[in-house]
């Protein structure tokens, strides 16, 4: 019995593995290759100055990122993509066909193309750091800037990694070419490898990422597509599946500052400016943001503006669900109602709330996380969820009716000059990828 239980092993197990893809063996894949490919594109990517300009008020803000989107295009058509297009806002869109018959989801991989404004990106001289042996790296001798094991606590797991950094005065401008890179590259080995099987693909690369703008001109139903990864987070495994709750308020303090302060009293005079400091700071202290993580959302003023007997306080309600952002509220109107009875004197003051975004977890299937998530874990990359502190790209598409994660791309310290990538994270964000495309085959929308 046992020598037959052996044999019928040996007889089943091939075909128990064959209803798995095993990419890697389909494309004989190399990791030392796929790393040097990534290399390459990010530092060919981010000699272009792509900055975005919040002021501008166009889009594309700049015209580097129109001519990196078009360099982007002319790639996309070298490596064998079809249907590669540019709009006339610098949104690229290209087409994998399917390789497979079996049932699959239409996917879409993006990644923004402007990098941050707050810091120069022009003129970015990259440097790789092959194999980090652990220790200080030296980005700029004479200017001091290094990265460290203090400032950059991912370090600690980076040893034997290649990282590239910009030269210590530009920013490097990986978030989010990182990300452009790995998914170029994943457009490349997929079209060089056929055998893969996967459902059709598009590749989306958009304008003014940073400023919330450009996402608006991508036409999320044009593309006909099931569900969206965007290439754009942080550290191994990282997956963003939900967003803020955003909310903004105006209160509005009507007084009469115009009576001679020297006569104030026992006049009509009332301090609207005095409301609307008081007004503030009633506003509770441990719901600030700067003692708030994590889950915890937070209440915080933007302004105050004084114009003669009006004094106007705007501000931001935070929160990841609805029951907390409900609470915060009640906080705020409870701050404005006592601030006007501690002012008896006020004329006519409001309080009015704005709805802004919403989380994007109500509208993402189980299923686009589960597939990614299980792809990571296929190459032993233990995938951890995310919840971003703020309003997101993906935020928009997913509620624009393209539901849409985002998955980690290697891009650390961004908005910084000691802002690096790592090329092993980003190399295993790749193979995320393709095992996510590959997992989809056989899923057709399953929610």
């Amino acid at each position: 019995m046992k020598i037959l239980f052996a044999v019928l092993c040996s007889l089943l197990l091939p075909l128990c593995a064959s209803a798995q893809q095993n990419w890697k063996a389909v494309m004989r894949y190399d990791k030392q290759d796929a790393k040097s490919a990534l290399t390459r594109r990010l530092t060919e990517y981010v000699a272009y100055d792509t900055q975005s300009d919040r002021h501008a008020g166009k889009v594309p803000s700049t015209k580097g990122q129109l001519a990196f989107a078009k360099a982007l295009a002319k790639e996309l058509k070298r490596i064998g993509a079809t249907d590669v297009q540019t709009s006339k806002e610098g949104v690229v869109t290209a087409a994998l066909p399917a390789t497979t018959a079996k049932p699959a989801p239409s996917l879409v991989f993006l990644a923004q193309l402007d990098t941050f404004e707050t810091l120069p990106g022009k003129n970015v001289k990259a440097q790789v750091h092959a194999k980090y042996r652990g220790g200080d790296i030296v980005i700029n001798q004479e200017n001091n800037v290094r990265l460290t094991e203090y400032n950059s606590p991912q370090l600690l797991q980076a040893r034997g990694h290649d990282l590239v950094t910009a030269s210590g005065d530009t920013l490097l401008g990986a978030d989010n070419k990182a990300g452009i890179a790995i998914i170029m590259t994943l457009a490349d080995y997929l079209l060089g490898n056929p055998s893969i099987e996967h459902g059709p693909i598009k590749i989306v690369f958009f304008p003014d990422g940073k400023t919330h703008t450009g996402i608006e001109k991508v036409d999320a139903k044009a593309l006909q597509a099931d569900y969206a990864y965007m290439v754009s987070g942080a550290d191994l495994g990282e997956i963003v599946t939900e967003n803020f709750n955003g909310r903004a308020f105006t209160a509005v303090f009507n007084g009469m500052r115009s009576v001679r302060s020297g006569y104030a009293m026992g006049s009509d005079f009332a301090d609207n400016l005095l409301m609307a400091s008081d007004f503030h700071t009633l506003l509770p202290r441990h719901r600030r943001p700067e003692n708030t993580s994590e889950h915890r959302g937070f209440v915080w003023v933007k302004s105050i503006v004084t114009d003669g007997d009006v004094s106007t306080v705007t501000g931001e309600i935070r929160a990841f669900t609805e029951e907390e952002m409900q609470e915060l509220t009640q906080l705020v109107t409870q701050s404005f109602n006592t601030a006007k009875s501690l002012n008896p004197r006020n004329k006519e003051s409001s309080l009015t709330f704005q709805d802004q975004f919403k989380n994007a977890k109500t509208v993402i299937p189980a299923s686009i996380i589960h597939t990614a998530e299980n792809a990571m874990r296929q190459e032993e990359i233990q995938p951890k969820r995310i919840a971003v502190r703020d309003s997101t790209d993906s935020m928009t598409l997913s509620f624009g009716g393209l539901p849409t994660v985002a998955v980690f791309s290697g891009a650390f310290n961004t908005q910084s000059l000691l802002e690096y990538a790592d090329v092993d994270i980003m190399e295993a964000s790749l193979r995320s990828l393709i095992s996510t495309a590959a997992n989809w085959v056989g899923q057709k929308n399953a929610q």
